[in-house]
């Protein structure tokens, strides 16, 4: 399998032929007035999946689906609360598939399991600091929109984890940094698609869940700034460190637009 990060959650995965999407966003230019932009030419390898699958229902994974993948054969794989907003949002029905935990799908050679997730629970110095930013912010009627978009795009407990499986080597793929108490995850996988973002102090919280997955290696996605102010960059130095140190887990923050190949991926 081969892996490209595009940007918050949003990734590609192929072999050979099978190209498949998880949460495609392309993030959203500062003071745009349409969340639904995207860049044709960033988005043109995206549309190339035939399959799309969503980990939950908030804009920043779902919102730019119509724009990209209107014009496409691709099924979307989703709960019922994401298939739900974008039919809202005119999105064919026909095209939605809804899952839930449990599912299971295979594309080409790529098996696909759903699993229940969690949405990270954000602390009260992380929200403090988000609200001081709106405060700063050059644009604050586009802050205002993002929270409006925000709330027009709920994921209502719905969050999936996936574990993808090719050619004997096993994906997870996390589209929010927190996992469901009672769910017992398949552990050691050889990759963990870490989303870090969500908490005031994340490495400690982010070694628990990698305490319990146990993976072999951990690529960090979601760390960007990419839509601001709700936004900010987050610092992996500390969590790739700990994860070497403490856990001799190799580690490291994936970056935009650089294909990694699992059978060639060394941290």
């Amino acid at each position: 399998m081969k892996l490209k990060w595009y940007g918050t959650a949003a990734l590609l995965v192929s072999d050979g032929d099978t190209v498949i999407a998880f949460d495609p966003f392309l993030g959203i230019p500062r003071g745009s007035r349409h969340p639904e932009w995207f860049s044709p030419d960033r988005a043109c390898e995206l549309t190339g999946a035939s399959e799309v699958f969503v980990t939950h229902g908030h804009f920043d994974h779902i919102i730019q689906i119509p724009a990209i993948y209107s014009d496409s054969a691709a099924v979307i794989h989703a709960t019922a609360t994401p298939c739900g907003t974008l039919k809202k949002r005119g999105f064919r029905e026909n095209k939605l598939d809804i899952i839930a935990p449990g599912s299971y799908h295979e594309a080409g050679n790529i098996a696909v399991r759903a699993y229940q997730g969690r949405h990270c629970v954000f602390d009260v110095p992380l929200v403090l600091r988000t609200a001081l930013r709106y405060l700063k912010f050059g644009n604050f009627r586009h802050g205002l929109r993002l929270l409006r978009r925000n709330r027009e795009y709920p994921e209502n407990g719905e969050i999936l984890f996936y574990e993808l499986e090719c050619r004997g080597r096993r994906l997870q793929i996390m589209g929010s940094m927190g996992l469901d108490s009672g769910t017992e995850y398949p552990v050691g996988a050889d990759l963990l698609i870490l989303p870090y973002q969500g908490k005031s102090s994340p490495a400690e919280y982010a070694a628990s869940l990698t305490e319990r997955l146990e993976p072999k290696a951990v690529l960090l996605d979601h760390y960007d700034d990419s839509f601001p102010p709700m936004t900010a960059r987050v610092d992996t130095a500390a969590f790739e460190a700990l994860m070497r140190e403490k856990y001799n887990i190799p580690c490291r923050a994936m970056k935009q637009g650089i294909t990694y190949d699992m059978e060639e991926l060394t941290l």
